[in-house]
């Protein structure tokens, strides 16, 4: 049982700060080099002369079919190879990759591009992940997975804000010829100098120390058959959270890529303005949503309830339905702007997934659990949430109707169906939770000195 309501609450130390601070810093370089392309969409249209669609998939597919690929392969590294190199090499693919969009002169070459950013931030969350659960003791795990999370908060609002700044300066410029290169056009820039802010930021990596990695007390590792014993048996929990969470990354995604084309084009704002007004309405509920989620879930593992990053969004859901359907079918603004602030606040989950998911997984294989879910996350979210309502919008709505409609559809149908699958995946998170922690406890038990983290050169 864990500790009762009157007990402290633990605090994170220094280092613990330190290191998330860091890792904060380098998930909003990566989603702001993911995001950017938001603002974007209407220019790149009149240039590359494409369609909403294909803009869908660019900014869906282009990006999470290499970033889902890849997982597998990251996490398997992460569990078995320095984390902070692999972070290192992640940023240094995805810096380059944004940088040479702006070389892009056809769909396929930016198409291209945005393959490699996604191949790249495709090593960031599992080791981060990985890094986070071994620092940190699990009473305080939500708390230091919603402090990294804000990285993305932090990221798209900077997406908007500074994105629409800049885009609105370069705009000001009408392009710049650069020698041996030519003219480049002003989204061209922009991802040219996205680019090259992250390439000296890959070396704040090294500035914290590697926690080392928990490891069984009994042989310092688990054999691959005990491996697979613990995702079989726990595959109801598995299948449940990563179904549910990739459906609401559903929801989430086709928000953030279609929420500026949507009131630039239905209520007539500029990209400066519009990008300010998303920015702070993101920054500010966006953080709030963020943190208060992991105090929340962290609450309620110290009261006992196991399966808290589950059920917190069965009661959380139908207002998040209510707020998405009002801000895309109010003719109104401020309304759609208020609905969408609401939206932001409670859509900032992936926190309390990600402390779910460690809370459920046996240490060493924490890396490749991760890696899957967010290649499932990714393909189901990121993939084919852009695109799909794109897809629904000419088809359903006619070629020339607003997005939203469509992205009110999408509010209306979908989060019923991921409160059944958090219901059912809820007494399967308890025992997989359970399992782990007995596993724990009779580690601690065993031999002291094989318990002790092992560390990274």
């Amino acid at each position: 049982m864990t500790p009762g309501p009157t007990s402290a609450v633990p605090r994170l130390r220094p280092a613990e700060w330190w290191t998330l601070i860091i890792l904060l810093t380098i998930y909003a370089l990566a989603y702001l080099d993911r995001q950017i392309l938001t603002l974007l969409v209407d220019p790149i249209r009149a240039d590359l002369g494409v369609s909403d669609v294909e803009m869908g998939f660019l900014q869906g597919l282009g990006f999470t079919l290499f970033f889902a690929l890849c997982g597998p392969f990251v996490g398997w590294t992460v569990d078995r190879y320095n984390r902070r190199l692999i972070i290192f090499t992640g940023i240094v693919i995805w810096s380059l990759s944004t940088a040479s969009s702006a070389f892009a002169n056809s769909y396929g070459q930016l198409l291209l591009a945005r393959f490699g950013v996604g191949a790249g931030e495709a090593a960031l969350l599992p080791a981060a992940y990985s890094i986070i659960s071994d620092m940190v003791d699990k009473s305080r795990l939500g708390r230091a997975m919603a402090i990294f999370s804000l990285g993305s908060i932090v990221g798209a609002s900077l997406s908007y804000a500074v994105g629409g700044a800049l885009v609105g300066y370069v705009g000001a410029l009408d392009g710049i010829a650069l020698a041996g290169i030519g003219a480049l056009r002003d989204w061209q820039l922009v991802f040219l100098a996205i680019g090259a802010v992250g390439l000296p930021m890959a070396f704040l990596v090294f500035a914290f120390p590697d926690p080392g990695r928990r490891r069984a007390a009994t042989t310092g590792a688990v054999t691959a058959s005990a491996s697979r014993q613990h995702f079989a048996r726990h595959w109801r929990f598995y299948a449940c959270h990563f179904s549910a969470f990739s459906l609401f990354c559903f929801l989430g995604a086709a928000t953030t890529a279609w929420s500026a084309t949507y009131m630039m084009r239905e209520f007539g704002w500029t990209p400066a303005g519009v990008g300010a007004l998303l920015g702070i309405k993101t920054l500010v509920a966006g953080a709030l949503g963020m943190i208060g989620s992991g105090l929340i879930a962290d609450w309620l593992i110290r009261r006992g309830r196991q399966d808290a990053h589950l059920r917190m969004y069965l009661y959380i859901l139908p207002i998040h339905a209510l707020a998405g359907i009002i801000a895309f079918l109010t003719p109104n603004m401020w309304v759609a702007f208020a609905a969408l602030s609401f939206v932001s606040l409670i859509s900032p989950f992936i926190a309390v997934a990600a402390a779910g998911l460690q809370l459920a997984t046996i240490p060493e294989r924490r890396g490749i659990a991760s890696a899957t879910f967010l290649l499932v996350y990714n393909l189901i979210g990121f993939g084919l949430g852009p695109p799909a309502i794109a897809l629904a919008s000419r088809l359903m709505f006619g070629d020339n109707a607003n997005l939203g409609p469509a992205m009110a559809l999408a509010f209306g149908v979908l989060p019923p169906v991921i409160m059944i699958l958090l219901a059912v995946g809820l007494a399967p998170m308890r025992k997989a939770v359970a399992d782990v922690a007995n596993r724990d406890n009779l580690h601690r038990d065993g031999t002291p000195s094989a318990s002790s983290p092992s560390r990274e050169s």
